[in-house]
Order: C-alpha cells, then sequence, then structure tokens
C-alpha cells in the first residue's frame, strides 16, 4: 500500500503533468511552430520549475506524444459502424465525415505538430502510424462485414481501409482550415467513401 507521501507525490506529478501538456497546447494553439516550443518555452508557460518537468516528461517529444494520444481520443467517439450497415443512408454517412473532420479542426494545432515531429522522429512516426493504422483496421473490419458475401466484394479491403485513412489523414491535415473547408472537405470524404462502400460492378446510374 503506498503511503502517504507517496499518494500526494503523484497527485502532484500528475496535475504538473497537466499544466505541462495544457501549456504546450496552448502554445500550439496560439500558431507557435513546434521547432519554437523549447522546454524553456513550455516551462514558462506552464509556470513550472525545470525540476518538476523532467520529473513528468524526459523531453519535449515525449510531451507532443502525451498529446497525441488525447488528440486522438476522439477516434473512439466517432463510430465507423455505419459502414457495415447494408441499409446505410447517405446522410448518416455525410454526418460521420462532419465529425470526423470537426474532431480534427478541434484538435488541429496538436495533430499538425504531430505530423512535423513524425516526418522528423522515428519514435513519433511509427507511434503516429500505429495510431492511424488502427483507424484503418476498424474501417477494414466494418467494410468486410458490410461486403461479406458479395460477388462484387475486393480481394482485400484491410488496403482499401488504409488508402483511405491515410487519404482521410492529408485532406484534414491539408485543407481544413475554416468553416467553408471543413465542409467541403467532409462532403468531398463522403463522396468518395460512398462511391466505394456503394460500388456494384456493372449496375448502371439508376440502380
Amino acid at each position: 500500500m503506498q503511503s502517504f507521501q507517496a499518494v500526494v507525490g503523484r497527485r502532484r506529478r500528475e496535475a504538473s503533468a497537466r499544466e505541462i501538456l495544457e501549456a504546450t497546447r496552448r502554445l500550439l494553439a496560439g500558431g507557435e511552430p513546434l521547432a519554437r516550443v523549447s522546454v524553456g518555452r513550455i516551462l514558462a508557460e506552464a509556470g513550472v520549475s525545470r525540476a518538476t518537468f523532467y520529473a513528468c516528461f524526459p523531453d519535449k517529444r515525449a510531451v507532443i506524444g502525451r498529446l497525441a494520444q488525447q488528440s486522438l481520443a476522439w477516434r473512439e467517439d466517432v463510430s465507423g459502424e455505419a459502414l457495415a450497415d447494408p441499409c446505410l443512408r447517405r446522410e448518416t454517412l455525410d454526418e460521420l465525415m462532419r465529425a470526423i473532420v470537426r474532431h480534427w479542426r478541434a484538435n488541429r494545432p496538436v495533430l499538425s505538430a504531430i505530423i512535423e515531429l513524425a516526418e522528423q522522429d522515428p519514435g513519433m512516426r511509427e507511434a503516429w502510424s500505429t495510431a492511424v493504422g488502427e483507424i484503418a483496421s476498424q474501417t477494414a473490419g466494418h467494410l468486410r462485414a458490410r461486403w461479406d458475401g458479395s460477388p462484387d466484394a475486393p480481394d482485400d479491403p484491410a488496403w482499401i481501409a488504409a488508402a483511405m485513412t491515410w487519404m482521410f489523414e492529408r485532406c484534414c491535415h491539408q485543407l481544413v482550415v475554416d468553416d467553408v473547408s471543413a465542409e467541403a472537405v467532409a462532403m468531398a470524404l463522403s463522396e468518395i467513401l460512398w462511391r466505394t462502400v456503394t460500388f456494384r460492378a456493372g449496375a448502371g446510374p439508376g440502380d
């Protein structure tokens, strides 16, 4: 059983870690480039000492990594199970795409920093690829369920899901900058996905 002092120390570290994470998020949300978000800048914004920082995180990359986990937690709230529904309606798909884009916009500063760091740091690149891969794997499962028994089913839904997931990541990262572009991207993604999941070989325009 932990001593009282140990419990107090752990809670203080957790509180300090939250302050550091929120301070880093504020700096990124304010438009600060990741390269300029040094440990010193984070300390000044969070109002904590250097010793406190290193008691919570080994370096800046670890802070960004923790923010990555938080910023991608929404993927569990945006269910893609509708993709498996044989009675899927276009309106449902539209709302799903809007939800994904909306969550991306809400976390854009951090997600942009993650992508920037992933291009330079192998550890972050692996973590980001794993996170995106989990989304692709879930999507592949929904697509398999939807296409189960269909003579038009593709040979490998996993690659289709992976390609679409990374396409969504690039579109959100590169094209979503305001309300207008967010709606346009969401509807474009919905159109692409709708045509993919409802495809039937030899079907005419009215079928």
